[in-house]
């Protein structure tokens, strides 16, 4: 939507300041929503029965339907405002097929109206690498939707969820396919996506091969981060977001993620919950700003597990917390606790962060 505003000019006349109003001018419309910048929940892999902390790395065996509400009406019920939810890995039967797991996840359309209904957006984690356990990877091998090695033969990748291969988005109808795909997840009305970066590991063919021939690593991230973006937006409107990597560090290496273009919500990947981690963070945001990102955050306290009853302590969380507010991105989740309520029993934690989010 663009904007009607006024403008307003100062001028001295004669030592005073007088007031004129130009007539009101229509501004281009904004190139994402505003949403970007609000205060975004990603799952905790807690488990909230009796609202008992969970201390141990259980994303898929723990998320669900049940926590991820609760664990946003918690948030709601101290006084925190929450923009936005992320549904991390583990959501769907097989990774990718988008199929909501029923078990974990009973009335999808329940919960994204609950979400709605609390004015809080919702997204999915989704990547482009199709586990070959996965219900759809059988076809999508079979009809050459998927990068092939340097022979043409199906090129199989190990990675952090399993085994799988990466969709060929040279092939316009393995892109039609794909697209399928998502739409059964697209139709309970999300607001967008996490696209997590397996796209890295197409490095790890000497030439990989798509439809149209070598496809480089840079060409694969442009596809896969755009064709997210774009077609999520084609299908619900210009108000929804993927979130994803700017640039991420492995080791004194950065890499470039995704294409400027949809980087309006990123993040800059998994940190330690640490000050060494907290500087890392750091570095990828400075790396992030000399690419020309604009728009990203970190994981408050730090993404991974640490040592303790918590996994990070009170100090690591409440300087993360400040970093936080003052990123474009304020976003909150990982591995054990991430409640600021529960990081002592005097409130001084609770009330910095709701201090510093307002």
């Amino acid at each position: 939507m663009s904007l009607i505003l006024p403008l307003v000019v100062f001028i001295t006349v004669t030592g005073a300041y007088s007031e004129y109003v130009v007539p009101p001018t229509r501004l281009r419309p904004a190139p994402y929503p505003e949403w970007a910048h609000y205060h975004w929940l990603a799952n905790c892999h807690c488990s909230f029965s009796k609202l008992l902390l969970c201390r141990v790395w259980l994303s898929n065996d723990r998320a669900s339907q049940a926590s991820m509400t609760q664990y946003a009406q918690q948030y709601l019920d101290h006084g925190i405002k929450v923009g936005a939810v992320d549904i991390d890995s583990g959501w769907s039967t097989g990774f990718n097929n988008f199929i909501f797991d029923a078990e974990k996840y009973p009335n999808a359309t329940t919960m994204v109206d609950f979400f709605h209904s609390k004015d809080i957006k919702i997204i999915l984690w989704a990547t482009s690498m199709i586990d070959t356990d996965s219900t759809n990877y059988d076809e999508a091998n079979s009809k050459g939707y998927l990068i092939r090695d340097v022979l043409g033969k199906e090129a199989v990748f190990s990675w952090w969820h399993g085994k799988g291969g990466l969709l060929d988005y040279t092939n316009p109808d393995a892109v039609d396919w794909w697209h399928h795909q998502m739409d059964k997840a697209l139709v309970y009305g999300i607001d967008g996506w996490k696209c997590d970066g397996t796209d890295p590991y197409i490095l790890e063919l000497i030439l990989p091969l798509g439809k149209r021939g070598i496809v480089t690593r840079k060409q694969y991230s442009d596809a896969y981060y755009g064709d997210f973006f774009n077609y999520t937006r084609k299908q619900r409107g210009n108000e929804t977001l993927i979130m994803s990597r700017p640039a991420d560090g492995f080791g004194p290496i950065f890499l470039d993620f995704s294409p400027h273009y949809v980087m309006y919500s990123g993040w800059v990947g998994d940190d330690d919950p640490t000050f060494d981690g907290l500087e890392s963070a750091l570095k990828s945001y400075l790396q992030s700003a000399w690419a020309n990102f604009a728009n990203f955050g970190s994981d408050i306290g730090g993404y991974r597990s640490g040592s303790g009853s918590l996994g990070r302590t009170k100090e690591l969380f409440i300087r993360w917390a400040q970093l936080g507010a003052f990123s474009p991105l304020m976003e909150n989740g990982g591995n054990m606790e991430h409640r600021p309520w529960k990081f002592d029993t005097t409130n001084q934690t609770l009330d910095i962060y709701r201090k510093f989010l307002m």
